[in-house]
């Protein structure tokens, strides 16, 4: 069947980072129009929660980096298949549900070189290095919520790095844009800024650097499923067939973003949709973080 119709995609990447990839669709589609709504990862999960919660059809794809707001939904049966075949390794699909689509790590981006990846390495760069620093609103920001609690229960030097953090007082941000800012505007560390917005802010400044870390970055995958009231499935279904076929992940490329097709160019470790998944959603684990970070950053 051919695809038609208005396709709504709420999406957490912006939209001048994906021009190739909505070209690439258009010519394979062009019977579709695309209404691609760009937000902030908590706004457009509160955004489909508010459409479901009406009762009639929601928005047709749902594509973003909060990999645990999104694997939320999934399993709370708000996902319909989608039918698509496609060759991505094992841990990047959840059933015939979810797919990843791109494995981007985080990384802290420094004013001059430094090693500031793990807790404790920023723990110490902190230690040299006076100045203003910047971290995610993880209230705001489900991408810096994942990272953090991720951070949580794989890094030995997490309550350490996050009580010097704390005690810096830092800038609350609650995009990558944002966290860019944060040094940009002088200040001398971020910490968990998308890999995408801090390769491009290394090329445009000089003065800056992606820090150098004894640990793999922490990756998290830009997932996307088909809601099960979706108002056209099968435009969905085509979209992210494209996204995860070998001329979408290359237009994906062409944006800035790490297709999980491709090999990465730096060493990274991947957050794998896999039985331990679950593990991220549980609301005690992720209710003692908040408490640990709102102590951490309140003066």
């Amino acid at each position: 069947m051919t695809a038609r119709g208005r396709l709504t995609i709420l999406s957490a990447a912006e939209r001048p980072y994906c021009e190739a990839l909505l070209r690439g669709f258009a010519r394979r589609h062009p019977a579709v129009e695309v209404d691609f709504v760009f937000g902030i990862s908590t706004a457009l999960h509160d955004r489909y929660l508010a459409e479901h919660a009406a009762g009639g059809p929601t928005a047709d794809l749902v594509w973003s980096s909060a990999m645990d707001q999104v694997m939320g939904l999934v399993l709370e049966g708000h996902a319909q298949p989608h039918g698509v075949a496609h060759g991505l390794p094992a841990e990047a699909a959840w059933q015939d549900l979810a797919l990843a689509t791109t494995r981007e790590p985080v990384f802290s981006l420094v004013r001059g070189p430094g090693r500031a990846g793990s807790f404790a390495e920023i723990a110490a760069f902190l230690a040299a290095n006076p100045g203003p620093v910047g971290v995610p609103d993880i209230v705001a920001n489900g991408l810096g919520f994942l990272a953090l609690l991720r951070a949580s229960q794989v890094d030995p030097g997490f309550a350490t790095g996050l009580a010097a953090l704390g005690a810096r007082r830092p800038r609350l941000c609650g995009s990558a844009l944002a966290l860019v800012r944060a040094v940009t505007e002088g200040g001398v560390l971020a910490v968990h800024v998308l890999g995408a917005y801090a390769l491009r802010a290394v090329a445009v400044d000089p003065s800056l650097a992606i820090a150098e870390s004894d640990l793999p970055a922490p990756a998290v995958a830009r997932l996307a499923f088909i809601p099960a009231r979706a108002a056209n499935p099968e435009a969905a279904s085509a979209f992210l067939a494209f996204l995860v076929s070998e001329e979408g992940q290359a237009a994906l490329a062409e944006g800035d973003f790490w297709p999980v097709l491709a090999t990465p160019p730096r060493r990274i470790a991947p957050i794998p949709l896999d039985a331990d998944f679950p593990a991220l959603l549980d609301p005690g684990r992720r209710a003692a973080l908040v408490a640990s970070w709102r102590a951490a950053m309140t003066p």
